[in-house]
């Protein structure tokens, strides 16, 4: 087998580099993604929003058979990965993306029956299938910088084919070329991606179906997979049992209250990346890895809390000076109020499900998967039924304190004050909310005020969550006590 040079780093060193790039990333590319849900928001109908929920929601289906856990394999891999290993992984990766692809195109005529749509939405799902295959291009060099931590390429990377995306859309919206405007786009975004990330880091990528390094990355893999596969499978409630049931267009409602609810989250997604590599180069070093634990609890919360106190306080001026008055009628302004429950538990089940990856526990996140899938399925289903678009909603709640069950499972296998840390987090947000509650009471809401007013909050709430965490943060990032050669 082909060697790989040794490199030589400081796993904290290089997380906290990476936070700090990706944080940058995120808060440009959010930004821009926030702009084109704006955009799609306004100038899509709401049953073509609907659609734009449904489409990437299969889309992300099936594109779980493309990967079965191979990246997530050679990220955890101790030994640095030979080239036969990138090959086999490939190969593995291009025939299942292949064959995906293939049966998504095949099966879009039946697709657009399912949901009452015209038959020329074919084409939608098609391109959307093209955008799969190309995916299965740029893996493996993506796979290879996050194992080191090397996020610089991948954040320029992903804030420029992020624009295209967000710029192309929001144009393509604007003048009224409907579904059209992301699919299009979402198959750009793609291509450029994956032009990009192999010119930044070049790997061969050559076919070679080794069945014995397959299966040796298939023992992680794809239990790792079938947890995310599962996972997909109770996000479905939206897109195929709403979209199935009611309509597309309460399917749109559902959609735009989640995104309304949980906008905070949307902030967190890209560092999300940081912790599985993070935490797989630290499992060898207890002290390091409670430490990195702990700091990304707090971290994970502390950024969340403001946006979301934030939003739950502005709800409605929020929604109808971003989104449009079309999406303020009582219905979604519901439904956005009991979605937002999610903003207290999701920081933390991120971070404790990337832990119990990173330590080889796949099987144990598949069975709280399971779990998931069950009640929101085995409740939402029924009370959708009876309750039409709020069932989800209420189902969605019970699942958000049912992930309690993880926190208490990760005492089994780390020492770390999970509420505590959670808490640390959304301590500084809480007690600085008289900030958005004086701003409604005394002020008259517009838009320029309403985001100048949501900046300060979020800003001074993190300052001070960094004073509070300074000494845990500094001792971390100037102590580089993990050096890892490979």
């Amino acid at each position: 087998m082909t060697p790989q040079p040794q490199q030589s780093y400081s796993v904290a060193s290089r997380s906290a580099r990476g936070g700090a790039l990706l944080l940058t990333r995120q808060v440009l590319c959010q930004g821009m993604n926030f702009c084109g849900l704006i955009f799609l928001g306004r100038y899509l109908s709401i049953a073509d929003y609907g659609f734009y929920g449904i489409l990437f929601f299969l889309s992300s289906f099936i594109s779980n058979f493309g990967d079965i856990g191979f990246s997530a394999s050679l990220l955890r891999q101790k030994e640095e990965p030979t080239q036969e290993d990138f090959a086999s992984v490939f190969s593995a990766q291009f025939t299942l993306s292949a064959a995906a692809a293939a049966l998504f195109a095949a099966v879009s005529p039946l697709l657009c029956r399912a949901y009452k749509l015209p038959l020329s939405y074919s084409l939608y799902f098609i391109l959307i299938s093209v955008s799969l295959l190309i995916t299965a291009f740029r893996s493996v060099p993506t796979t290879k910088l996050e194992r080191h931590l090397d996020f610089k390429w991948l954040s320029i990377i992903e804030i420029i084919h992020t624009a295209v995306y967000n710029v192309m859309a929001s144009a393509m919206a604007f003048y009224g070329y409907g579904p059209l405007s992301f699919t299009l786009a979402l198959l750009c975004r793609v291509l450029i991606g994956c032009i990009l990330v192999n010119i930044a880091n070049p790997v061969p990528l050559r076919f070679n179906f080794n069945l014995a390094l397959i299966k040796k990355h298939l023992v992680f893999g794809l239990p790792y997979q079938i947890g995310i596969f599962v996972n997909a499978l109770k996000d479905s409630i939206s897109p195929v049992v709403i979209g199935l049931i009611l309509s597309a267009v309460h399917t749109g409602k559902v959609n735009m209250a989640s995104t309304i609810a949980t906008f905070p989250f949307l902030l967190l997604a890209i560092l999300n990346r940081l912790f599985f590599p993070a935490f797989s180069r630290t499992v060898g070093d207890r002290q390091t890895l409670e430490r990195l634990f702990s700091l990304f609890l707090r971290v994970n919360n502390a950024l969340t809390a403001p946006l979301a106190i934030f939003v739950l306080l502005m709800a409605k001026p929020f929604t109808l000076y971003v989104f449009g008055e079309k999406w303020t009628e009582p219905e979604t302004m519901e439904l956005c109020y009991l979605l937002w429950a999610a903003n207290l538990f999701l920081p933390t089940l991120v971070v404790c499900t990337n832990l119990l990856n990173a330590l080889g526990k796949p099987k144990t996140v598949l069975r709280f998967n399971l779990l998931w899938m069950a009640l929101t399925l085995g409740l939402g289903t029924p009370l959708i039924f009876v309750y039409g678009a709020k069932g989800f909603a209420y189902a969605n709640i019970v699942v958000n304190v049912a992930t309690v069950a993880v926190a208490w499972k990760m005492r089994e296998y780390i020492s770390c004050d999970i509420l505590k840390n959670a808490l640390l987090g959304w301590l500084p947000a809480v007690l600085l909310a008289w900030i958005p509650l004086l701003y409604k009471r005394f002020f008259e809401i517009g838009m320029l005020h309403l985001f100048l007013c949501a900046i300060f909050y979020f800003v001074l709430s993190n300052a001070i969550m960094y004073i509070i965490s300074k000494k845990d943060i500094n001792a971390f990032i100037t102590k580089p006590i993990d050096t890892v050669v490979i």
